[in-house]
C-alpha cells in the first residue's frame, strides 16, 4: 500500500512522459517484492536459560527431521532475533540444536506470522501483542504438558522415576477430557493441532521410558497407557512425519509396545525392528511413506557397500516417493566413495611371545582385525560369534583373523591369561599403552569392541567392519576374498 502510494505521489510530480512510462514499468516488480517481503516471518525474544551462543529456527523435513532455516547470535542481553520465509504453513521448531530434545519448542508459522518468545530458566512464554491466535494455543498446551516434559526431557537432576511419573500422566490422561481446546480461524491448523497434541502427549511418556533413571517399570508396572499405544491407527497416514523427529518417535512407541505386551516375539522384535515392522507384523502399517522411511531409516545399520546391497535387495522395494529413492541414492554415493579413498596401512605390536608382528605379514591375505579388552563385556559377548567365524574359514588360507587388546600395559600378564583361558585363536597382539596413538587416534576409535577389514593388497577397506555377530559380516568376507 505504501509503495502504491509513493508512486501516486511521484507521478503527480514528474510530467515527462517517459518517466511515467519507466514508473509504469517498475511498478509491478516494486509490488512483487512488497508481496515476498510480506511474507518473511520474524523470530524474535529473549533467551534466558544457560549458556548458549546462538538460537536456530528449524523446520521439519522428511521423517520428521529438523532442517535449520535460520539462525540468530545472543545479544548480551540474551536476545535474538532472525528473519525466513516459510515455504508453507506448518510445525517449526526454536532451539539450539536439531539432534536432542532439550531447549528446543514446537510453534506453527504461516508465511509473514511474528514470533516473539522468553526461553524462560524450566519453560517458556509468549511476550509481545504480535503473536498468532496458533502459537497462543500451542502456548497453553505446553502449559498443561509442561509437567511430563519436565520429567521426561529435562531429566537430569530430578531423580524421577515410573513411581512418580506414571501417577503424573494418568492425572493428564483423566484432565484431557476437560481440557478445552480454542477454536482458531485456521481450520489447517486446527485440524493438525489435533494429532499434534496426541503425538506429543505420546513423546513424553515414551521419552521418559527411554531415558537413564535409577529405576525402570517391568513389564506388570506399566499403566494402561502404555499398552492401548495404538500403533496401526497411528500409521495409517503420514500425520507422525510432521511430528518433531516423528519417525524417531513412532519406531520407539512400536518397539515398546512390543515390550509392553504379551508376545513372546518381543525380544526377536528388538534384535531386528525393521524385518518386524515391515515384513513380519503385516497389515500393522498400512501407510508407504512411512514405510519408506523406516526403511531409509535403519538402511544404516549396514556399514558396508556389500551389506548395503543386501539390505536393498530385502527392503529397497518399500522406497516409493522420489525423495526416499534420491536419499537412498546419496546414501549409496557415500558407500561409494569411502570405498575409493583406501588407504594401506600398517601396525606393529607384540604376540604373547614378545615378538613384533606386522600387518605387512600377511600382504596378501584379507585380515579382519578385532580390537577388544579383558575388562569390556560388549568384546566378550562378540567373541563366541568370532570363534564361530574363524571355524567356518579356517581351511581358508586367504584370511587372517586378528585380535589387537588395548589393554593397560601393566595388565600384559591378565591379557595372556585371558587369551589361554578363553582359548582365542588366530593371531593375537598386544597393543597396550601404545593403542591410543597407534589406534585410537589414526582410526577415530572411541568405543570397542571395533572391527577392521583389511584387503588382500594392505589397504584399509573398512575402518569400521561389521560385528562377527551381524548378518553381513560373512558377505563381506566373501566380497574381500574375491578381490
Amino acid at each position: 500500500l505504501y509503495l502504491v502510494q509513493y508512486y501516486i505521489i511521484l507521478q503527480k510530480q514528474l510530467k515527462h512522459n517517459n518517466m511515467k512510462k519507466l514508473l509504469l514499468m517498475i511498478l509491478p516488480a516494486f509490488i512483487c517484492a512488497g508481496s515476498l517481503f510480506a511474507q518473511t516471518s520474524t523470530v524474535s525474544g529473549v533467551w534466558e536459560r544457560g549458556k548458549t551462543k546462538a538460537v536456530k529456527m528449524f523446520k521439519i523435513v522428511e521423517g520428521g527431521n529438523l532442517s535449520e532455516v535460520a539462525t540468530s547470535a545472543l545479544g548480551e542481553d540474551g536476545s535474538f532475533r532472525m528473519t525466513f520465509t516459510p515455504e508453507q504453513e506448518g510445525y517449526f521448531v526454536l532451539g539450539t540444536s536439531s539432534s536432542v530434545f532439550q531447549n528446543r519448542y514446537t510453534f506453527y508459522m504461516k508465511p509473514g506470522d511474528p514470533l516473539n518468545v522468553r526461553i524462560l530458566p524450566e519453560s517458556y512464554e509468549l511476550i509481545g501483542k504480535e503473536n498468532t491466535a496458533e502459537n497462543k494455543e500451542m502456548a497453553r498446551w505446553h502449559d498443561f504438558i509442561f509437567p511430563l516434559e519436565d520429567k521426561a526431557v529435562y531429566f537430569m537432576g530430578k531423580h524421577s522415576t515410573y513411581v512418580d511419573f506414571f501417577p503424573l500422566l494418568e492425572e493428564k490422561l483423566d484432565k484431557l477430557g476437560s481440557y478445552k481446546v480454542k477454536k482458531t480461524k485456521n481450520k489447517v491448523f486446527d485440524t493438525t493441532f489435533a494429532d499434534f497434541r496426541k503425538y506429543d502427549l505420546l513423546f513424553n511418556a515414551v521419552q521418559f521410558i527411554y531415558t537413564v533413571r535409577t529405576a525402570h517399570p517391568q513389564k506388570e508396572d506399566f499403566i494402561d497407557y502404555y499398552r492401548q499405544i495404538d500403533i496401526p491407527a497411528i500409521a495409517r497416514t503420514a500425520g507422525i512425519l510432521n511430528y518433531p523427529n516423528g519417525l524417531r518417535l513412532f519406531v520407539n512407541a512400536y518397539m515398546l509396545k512390543s515390550m509392553v505386551s504379551d508376545s513372546s516375539s518381543a525380544g526377536e522384535k528388538r534384535k531386528n525392528p525393521v524385518s518386524a515392522m515391515l515384513k513380519e507384523d503385516i497389515g500393522m502399517i498400512s501407510n508407504d511413506t512411512i514405510k519408506g522411511e523406516i526403511a531409509l531409516m535403519f538402511s544404516g545399520m549396514s556399514k558396508t557397500q556389500v551389506g548395503l546391497e543386501q539390505y536393498k535387495k530385502e527392503y529397497g522395494s518399500f522406497l516409493i516417493t522420489d525423495s526416499q529413492k534420491e536419499r537412498w541414492q546419496r546414501i549409496e554415493d557415500n558407500f561409494r566413495e569411502s570405498m575409493e579413498k583406501k588407504e594401506i596401512i600398517n601396525l606393529t605390536f607384540p604376540n604373547a611371545e614378545g615378538n613384533d608382528i606386522s600387518l605387512s605379514d600377511f600382504r596378501g591375505k584379507v585380515v579382519y582385525i578385532d580390537i577388544w579388552a579383558t575388562w569390556c563385556g560388549p568384546c566378550k559377548k562378540e567373541m563366541p560369534a568370532m570363534k564361530a567365524l574363524e571355524a567356518e574359514y579356517k581351511d581358508n588360507k586367504d584370511i587372517v583373523f586378528m585380535g589387537i587388546s588395548v589393554d593397560a600395559s601393566k595388565n600384559i600378564q591378565k591379557w595372556k591369561d585371558f587369551v589361554i583361558k578363553e582359548q582365542l585363536p588366530g593371531v593375537q597382539l598386544f597393543a597396550g599403552d601404545m593403542a591410543g596413538p597407534a589406534l585410537s587416534k589414526p582410526y577415530k576409535i572411541t568405543g570397542i569392541p571395533r572391527f577392521m577389514l583389511v584387503g588382500k593388497d594392505g589397504s584399509l577397506l573398512y575402518m569400521d567392519a561389521p560385528r562377527p555377530s551381524s548378518s553381513e559380516i560373512r558377505a563381506v568376507l566373501n566380497d574381500a576374498l574375491k578381490k
